[in-house]
Formats: structure tokens, C-alpha cells, sequence
């Protein structure tokens, strides 16, 4: 079941209350043009890369911990065409 993520820009985030940071997943995005996808207010996405840069640098995190692309996939159990699919869209 893929989470659901709620767009907010980053200024309208920093004003939320640690719970409500909390309450839900969000897709926050920068003036800048990155985003970062958080989950109880870490770093964490399992259909693509958690912090995405306005140069296009990609991370990947599960619960604000740091992979190679390989080692996210490995820790999600993707299925090599899973794999596959991601490498053709990401990297």
C-alpha cells in the first residue's frame, strides 16, 4: 500500500506544531524547487527518492536513515521489475 503524502510548501510546514508534523505524511517543497517527503517528521519514501534537490540530486531514506539506491531497494524487498521500473524513472 503506497502512503499518501499531503503537498505542503516549506513555510507553511515550519509553522505546524511538532504533532501535527507528526499527524500525517507530507510532500514538502522548496522555493528553490526541491522537495523532501516526510513521515513522523523524518526523511522516508518507498516509491522513489525521500529528498530530491533543485540540481536534481536524489536520496533515498527509510525513517531518516540514508541508502545507496541499491540498499533502499534491497531494504523494500522491491521485486527486480520493481527495481528495473525505479531505475528507468530515477537514476
Amino acid at each position: 500500500m503506497a502512503i499518501e503524502y499531503t503537498n505542503i510548501f516549506y513555510e507553511e510546514y515550519r509553522k505546524l506544531s511538532d504533532e501535527e508534523k507528526k499527524a500525517k505524511p507530507y510532500c514538502i517543497e522548496y522555493d528553490s524547487g526541491g522537495k523532501d517527503w516526510v513521515v513522523n517528521g523524518k526523511s522516508h519514501r518507498e516509491d522513489g527518492p525521500a529528498v530530491i534537490f533543485d540540481n536534481g540530486a536524489k536520496f533515498w531514506y527509510l525513517n531518516h536513515v540514508n541508502y545507496s539506491f541499491e540498499k533502499w531497494c534491497n531494504e523494500l524487498n522491491k521485486s527486480d521489475e520493481e527495481k528495473i521500473f525505479l531505475k528507468l524513472k530515477y537514476i
